[in-house]
């Protein structure tokens, strides 16, 4: 990018000012409190207490034993050699539509194979309007199909 100076370009040019003026190090910081305040240049120390101390470690053990916790309800299983997060492997694949075989790829298949195990076109020829007798397990004989 023109007009962009390398990072340590820009580190080189910096110590070179501090070798040429004594004094570039003070401007530079009345510079940073003129334009973002007085709290810029202040040593964080200065704002820190036993108080903060102690608030940050309870903070640090919340978050280890909440690590811990998250940790421990992750289930891990061995697939092919591997160690796999079982939320990974509870995605049901089944698109094959168990009336007619055919396996699908369409989207709008997804809720009619997840609900009645059948495809849209098999939902609208053989369930539509008879839900609770498909619910109930009937299905069409094969000859029908």
């Amino acid at each position: 990018m023109p007009g962009r100076v390398p990072k340590e370009k820009a580190l080189i040019g910096a110590l070179q000012k501090m070798d040429k003026d004594p004094n570039y190090i003070p401007k530079l910081e009345k510079a940073i409190a003129q334009k973002y305040g007085p709290e810029a240049i202040d040593n964080p120390r200065k704002f820190w207490d036993e108080t903060k101390e102690q608030e940050y470690i309870q903070q640090s053990k919340l978050f280890v034993e909440k690590l811990k916790k998250n940790e421990a309800q992750i289930e891990k299983v061995e697939t092919d050699g591997f160690l796999v997060n079982k939320k990974l492997l509870n995605k049901d694949t089944n698109r094959v539509c168990s009336v007619c075989n055919e396996y699908s790829f369409d989207v709008r298949n997804n809720l009619y194979i997840n609900k009645f195990d059948c495809c849209w076109k098999c939902h609208i020829q053989w369930v539509e309007g008879r839900e609770e007798r498909w619910l109930s397990g009937w299905r069409p004989k094969k000859e029908n199909k």
